[in-house]
């Protein structure tokens, strides 16, 4: 298969988006960036169920007429409602700062205005323009902005820090608004009770898959805060981002096939299907032996610069890239689960991973905080690779011997 362009430019955003923890760990105070990390990871984890909405149902509804159209202002107006007076709530109880709830109700409207504009330019077969817009823009303001402030020697705190990221991720979103010739906020004034309904009746099926999804990826740089480790944040995102940055082509492979599987499985094409998960191994397959290898060197190099905020322990790395090789073994399956209409395996799945991973949490006394939160990600990920990969291989067998 012939690398896309568009695939080729998801790698440069898959290594992009490995700036700003580098830049972080070499340049900012390792507690501040810590705290200021965790402050917008909450907000991407808030934001996650809507966000699997908006990739999902109001993508449909963009690309079909037929379908209940929601306008994105509405969706806005009625999320960030919801948090303005949660925040509220925990500001005037004492529980959050004004200015606290003020930043992290920023970064919810940036990260929200963001998800909506990434599908609009999506269902308008503007792939490229998102992948520019969306992951390569905001890494690089946020990279950007973390060595202009350590040029000018000005002292970070976690409130710039997560303005910063916030407004890194509202510029994408500005720019694709003014490239489509549209406001944020256009027509949220219409809104009514039965728009309120509607809204609720096509997110629901979505938003518990959301909190599952959003959990999963946000959770890591929860628990070393949580657990006392903020000044490790920026070490383990590193490490972390660069191991699965593969993710990237994996999901680049899997736009690619996804057509192919999809009408495969439809016709109860079975020995298709099977091909097709082969063929997508394969290229995984060979794109790992040539990626892992070249990231660990890597992070190797990293450790003999001897930049003496960027320790990299073994037993951080390791699991880490263990996981790496995990989600590649496991890709093809994951990229039959819709064909097969099991979509449900993923919210099983990934709440089995969730246990898993705050299980693992036990041994933090034995290993170390960082140390134990990259292996509860290994077998957080091994948990749900082992779901969808099970379920998958029993699938397809089951209708091939249907067929026989």
């Amino acid at each position: 298969m012939k690398v896309s362009r568009l695939l080729f430019l998801r790698l440069i955003a898959g290594g992009v988006g490995f700036f700003p923890s580098l830049t972080a760990a070499i340049f900012l105070d390792a507690r501040q960036y810590g705290l200021g990390a965790t402050s917008f990871a909450l907000a991407m984890m808030i934001v996650g169920p809507v966000a699997q909405y908006a990739s999902q149902g109001y993508m449909r509804a963009l690309l079909l007429p037929d379908r209940a159209q929601i306008p994105a202002s509405h969706i806005v107006m009625v999320f960030m409602s919801i948090v303005g007076m949660v925040m509220a709530g925990l500001a005037g109880t004492g529980f959050a700062s004004p200015t606290g709830a003020l930043i992290f109700a920023l970064a919810v409207f940036s990260i929200l205005l963001t998800k909506l504009e990434e599908v609009r330019q999506i269902a308008h077969e503007r792939q490229m323009t998102s992948v520019l817009l969306f992951y390569i823009l905001p890494p690089s303001i946020t990279s950007a902005s973390f060595v202009v402030s350590a040029l000018m020697r000005w002292p970070l705190r976690w409130q710039a820090i997560a303005i910063i990221m916030a407004l890194a991720y509202m510029t994408p979103a500005l720019l694709s608004l003014m490239l489509r010739g549209s406001r944020p906020l256009a027509g949220a004034m219409t809104i009514d009770r039965r728009q309120i309904r509607l809204l609720w009746l096509e997110s629901r099926t979505f938003l518990f898959s959301g909190i599952i999804s959003s959990a999963t990826e946000n959770m890591p740089t929860l628990a070393l805060t949580l657990l006392g480790a903020p000044q490790r944040v920026a070490t383990f995102e590193v490490v972390r981002k660069l191991s699965s940055a593969i993710s990237v082509f994996l999901h680049g492979l899997a736009i690619a096939y996804s057509p192919r599987i999809i009408t495969a499985a439809a016709n109860n094409d079975m020995p298709m299907v099977v091909k097709i998960i082969r063929q997508n191994g394969r290229l995984s397959a060979l794109f790992a032996l040539i990626y892992i290898p070249s990231a660990i060197a890597g992070v190797v190099v990293m450790g003999m610069l001897g930049w003496k905020t960027l320790v990299i322990p073994v037993a951080l790395a390791t699991p880490l890239f263990l996981s790496a090789i995990v989600t590649c073994a496991a890709s093809p399956f994951g990229l039959a689960v819709t064909a097969l209409h099991q979509e449900r395996w993923w919210v099983i799945g990934g709440g089995i991973g969730f246990a898993t991973f705050c299980l693992t949490l036990s041994l933090i006394q034995m290993l170390g905080v960082m140390e134990t939160v990259a292996l509860a990600v290994l077998f957080q990920n091994t948990a749900l690779s082992a779901t969808i990969t099970l379920v998958v291989r029993r699938m397809i067998r089951q209708r091939l011997h249907a067929t026989a």
